[in-house]
């Protein structure tokens, strides 16, 4: 049976960030409240919301290393998790939401913690992703 991806009425996202120096490192946290195993495929991109609602122009930048099989299977009631950073932004202000997407699925996630690092002019704003891994 193919597993087909993760929907975004299917999971709850959550992005947990910390600081890291004056930038954040954290995690998404896809968590499967469906009833049925859904696939995360590749890296997340993660796209902060600003305090009006709309996405900021802070872009997830995806590497090319190659891990195989480069999905997770997640059964209903398990969890995925795949580090995060995000170095620098010296925009408009962050709200406590962003867009994370997937494959074909997407969801907005509810931001746990700073909701954007300090600005260090002439640096640039965006943000890395690794592989979801089980997280159980």
């Amino acid at each position: 049976m193919t597993v087909q991806d993760c929907h975004g009425d299917e999971v709850e996202v959550t992005v947990r960030w910390e600081r890291d120096g004056t930038g954040l490192r954290g995690q998404v946290i896809v968590r499967n409240v469906g009833d049925r195993a859904c696939r995360l495929p590749g890296k997340p991109q993660v796209r902060p919301l600003g305090q009006d609602g709309a996405p900021l122009a802070a872009d997830t930048m995806i590497t090319l290393e190659l891990v195989e099989p480069g999905y997770v299977d997640i059964e209903p009631g398990e969890s995925a998790a795949a580090r995060v950073t995000w170095a620098n932004w010296c925009g408009p202000p962050a709200a406590d939401q962003a867009v994370v997407s997937w494959g074909d699925g997407s969801a907005t996630a509810q931001v746990v913690g700073p909701v954007q690092p300090s600005c260090e002019a002439g640096h640039g704003g965006n943000l890395t992703s690794w592989w979801f891994q089980a997280s159980g």
